[in-house]
């Protein structure tokens, strides 16, 4: 990438929107800065480290107890390999490549360990309000290993204070955190929320993150969730805040019915973060 194309990128991905409670950074979802483009593309990391964004990755612990950068369980049909994460060892997966939307490899976006995809960040310059979150994914019936937890930390070495490790699986992130000293812990109650029905009550949904507040500076929640909450006239991100937690509300792209609407009613809630594959045009909608 020339000097001129990574200024044109820079000055076209935005990493946060004016809100009325102030700015409102716009997570790169992935590492996604255009819907269609594959995930975990190594020059959005580049760029956005410069720019100041909120990043994210999923990791996900291989057969060998290493982290790779992937969402899924499988490595199809998202990736140009075949077979289950957890019983394949990390160097299996060296030459396989993510898809984009059209189901094509990015030679940008290849399956990495966790500790290849960030080391070039040692040497890049970082903007100040870059950071860069571990989404750690845990497959069912899978523990995770304690030579992963040791992986993750040797990964993020020298770059711990950019680091915010979140999950839904709060006790397995508390480990990550703990052996990354400086970085922060997020929790992510959706699945919770998917096991335990009565905790769409928004009332009830505070209180069981109030009892595992202890660490957690901020919560992931689904948007609609965050927009049911309001229409119901309890203030969740504002409560949350007075926790000392800030709220992400993902994932919100464009081509959902009424995405100003709720924008809007997301910006005046007091998130504080917007997870989105396609920050320009979420910024774009926001700002109109």
């Amino acid at each position: 990438m020339t000097a001129f194309e990574t200024h044109d990128r820079a000055s076209n991905t935005p990493v946060a929107v004016e809100g009325p409670h102030g700015p409102v950074r716009l997570k790169w979802h992935k590492l996604r800065t255009q819907l269609a483009e594959a995930p975990f593309k190594r020059s959005n990391l580049a760029l956005g480290w410069q720019l100041g964004a909120s990043l994210e990755v999923d990791i996900l612990a291989t057969a060998d107890g290493r982290f790779a950068v992937l969402h899924d369980a499988t490595l199809g049909p998202s990736t140009t390999g075949r077979g289950h994460v957890a019983r394949t060892p990390i160097a299996s997966m060296r030459g396989l490549f993510h898809l984009d939307a059209d189901g094509k490899p990015d030679p940008d976006a290849p399956v990495l360990p966790l500790s290849e995809l960030v080391a070039p960040l040692r040497m890049l310059p970082r903007a100040p309000s870059t950071n860069l979150q571990l989404d750690l994914k845990l497959l069912k019936g899978h523990a995770l290993p304690d030579a992963a937890v040791a992986d993750a930390a040797a990964a993020v070495a020298g770059l711990e204070d950019a680091i915010i490790v979140g999950s839904h699986h709060l006790d397995d992130a508390r480990r990550l955190v703990a052996a990354i000293p400086g970085a922060r812990l997020g929790y992510d109650p959706m699945l919770a929320v998917s096991r335990q029905r009565a905790l769409c009550d928004p009332e009830r949904l505070l209180r069981h993150i109030e009892r595992r507040r202890s660490g957690v500076s901020l919560v992931y929640l689904r948007f609609d969730a965050i927009v049911a909450a309001e229409s119901q006239g309890f203030p969740l991100a504002a409560r949350l805040l007075d926790l000392g937690i800030e709220t992400d509300a993902w994932t919100v792209n464009p081509g959902r019915n009424s995405i100003d609407t709720i924008l809007r009613t997301l910006m005046e809630a007091n998130v504080r973060q917007v997870t989105t594959d396609a920050p320009g045009e979420i910024f774009a909608a926001a700002s109109s």
